[in-house]
Order: C-alpha cells, then sequence, then structure tokens
C-alpha cells in the first residue's frame, strides 16, 4: 500500500529521499532532520549520507531485518513488504532509493512499492 506524501516544507520533490524517510519514520521536522544528518555526516567522516555505510551506523543498535537473495527465487517487494509488516514504522533501503513504511503504508513522493526491500530498520 502506498500513500503520497512529502514532508520537505516546502513540498518541493528532490533527491532527498532519505531526510524524508527519517524524518517521517523519526517524527522529526524535516529542516532539523536534515541539519543532523549533514552534522553526523561531518562528524563520521562520510561524504554522503546517503551512503549505505553511514546508514547502518546511523540505525545502529535499531533490530533489522535483511532481505536476502535467493538464487531463482525474486526478492520481496515493497508491496510485499507492507503486506506482511502491518504495525510498527520501518525505515526501507531498496534499489537505489529509502522510504519509510508507518503501519503497512509506504510514505513517499512516488510509489516505490515495485522496488526490492534490502534491509528494514525498525523505529518503533
Amino acid at each position: 500500500m502506498f500513500l503520497e506524501y512529502n514532508a520537505h516544507p516546502k513540498g518541493i520533490k528532490t533527491t532527498d529521499c532519505v531526510v524524508r524517510a527519517i524524518s517521517i519514520a523519526m517524527n522529526k521536522e524535516y529542516m532539523e532532520c536534515r541539519r543532523e544528518l549533514n552534522q553526523l555526516k561531518r562528524d563520521w567522516k562520510f561524504t554522503s549520507y546517503k551512503d549505505t555505510e553511514f546508514l547502518y551506523k546511523f540505525f545502529e543498535g535499531k533490530p533489522r531485518l535483511i532481505f536476502k537473495a535467493i538464487k531463482g527465487e525474486p526478492r520481496i517487494k515493497g508491496s510485499s513488504f507492507t503486506s506482511l509488516y502491518t504495525r510498527g514504522t520501518y525505515v526501507l533501503k531498496m534499489t537505489g532509493h529509502v522510504t519509510v513504511c508507518k503501519d503497512g503504508v509506504i510514505l513517499d513522493t512516488w510509489d516505490c512499492t515495485y522496488r526490492s526491500v534490502y534491509t528494514a530498520w525498525k523505529i518503533d
């Protein structure tokens, strides 16, 4: 299930999926979240908070679901994830994208439910 939602305070559609997903998942104001991520990026010496390794460090200690590829079987898609995880808030690392799923609904600026999910961090 998908619901169009843009956390950007000016409603701008831009390549800010990490900030959008984290701000929604953690109930933080968008600009505050972006400042925090930028500060952590500098402190941890990453070039971008979009780096997978940055996300692993950021969510360290949060329960993590890993969806490994199994030969001959398709990976789990966002649409299947929403059906399986109908309660709780998760940040999903997908193919080339990061989004949030709250109570079985992906909240994003576009419908990314067709993308494969690699990792999901349980926020609450």
